[in-house]
């Protein structure tokens, strides 16, 4: 694909109501708001706010985190390493398959195009999760065993709907899910024949 087509493709995603960051822009400014003075926010954002002793205790684990985890990486748009990775496992986890044909890639991309409120959201969701590995096991997202990960998902994805991480993970789901099941492997197993020519997210990189 082509780097017009490409820019054209993302900017359409970004503009419209009907793209996978969708999820992130409707009714999302109270939960995540309500996310922004979570513990995990700490390894996403900027700043962090360490209103309470645990945040800063948190806080103060990440910073002598190795300086790989937060460096620039040229293979990235948006997010660092340490976010993509974050992202890129809960992908996996919500909708197997999704790394195999890039929807953590392509979600970088969007992002990256996205208004400022909806990384901060993003980014935000991302470290709604992060709090909650930390919480219960110490230790960063990505790091959890895939026993770990799929009992926080399990009780996270059945909390109440004010829930803010439950949000977060509604969030997150419809816009994985929505990037998976357009492309051509997802498009398939919905039923698609293969007699449209179709370009998966990976073309987009």
């Amino acid at each position: 694909m082509s780097n017009d087509v490409r820019d054209e493709h993302l900017i359409d995603a970004r503009e419209t109501d009907e793209g996978p960051l969708r999820h992130f822009r409707l009714g999302r400014r109270v939960v995540l708001q309500s996310l922004a003075t979570g513990v995990g926010v700490a390894v996403f954002a900027a700043r962090a706010s360490a209103q309470h002793d645990h945040h800063a205790a948190v806080a103060a684990a990440l910073s002598t985190a190795p300086a790989s985890a937060n460096s620039a990486d040229p293979a990235l748009v948006f997010f660092d390493r340490h976010a993509f990775d974050t992202l890129a496992a809960l992908s996996e986890q919500i909708v197997p398959g999704s790394r195999a044909v890039g929807v953590p890639e392509f979600l970088d991309r969007l992002v990256a195009v996205e208004s400022t409120d909806t990384q901060k959201r993003v980014t935000q969701a991302l470290g709604a999760f992060e709090g909650e590995a930390r919480a219960a096991h110490g230790k960063p997202w990505k790091a959890l065993s895939d026993p770990e990960a799929n009992a926080l998902l399990t009780r996270i994805s059945t909390q109440p709907d004010s829930d803010p991480t439950r949000k977060a993970f509604d969030a997150l789901k419809g816009a994985v899910a929505q990037t998976y099941y357009d492309s051509e492997i997802g498009m398939k197993e919905l039923g698609w024949n293969g007699g449209v020519a179709f370009a998966p997210p990976t073309a987009c990189g």
